[in-house]
């Protein structure tokens, strides 16, 4: 998704009018019902750590490594 600024802008569209479709059709055809939307916090949970942007070195299993975070693509 982030592999270009075309392919970024994409994905934010998709993301965010497909979003907007999904509210105004509950709007429309079931007023009553509610949406639960999950965002990256539903994909990682909510660690005992705070959520560092840059890098995070991460130790388990006796190895050890510097890693991007949150992911990086490429």
């Amino acid at each position: 998704s982030m592999i270009d600024r075309e392919h970024a802008v994409l994905t934010q569209v998709n993301n965010v009018v497909g979003t907007l479709n999904i509210l105004y059709a509950m709007r429309q055809d079931f007023p009553d019902c509610h949406l639960v939307r999950l965002g990256t916090m539903g994909e990682y949970g909510t660690p005992n750590i705070d959520i560092e942007e840059g890098y995070i070195t991460i130790e388990h299993n006796g190895r050890k490594d510097t890693l991007p975070y949150p992911k990086q693509p490429g």
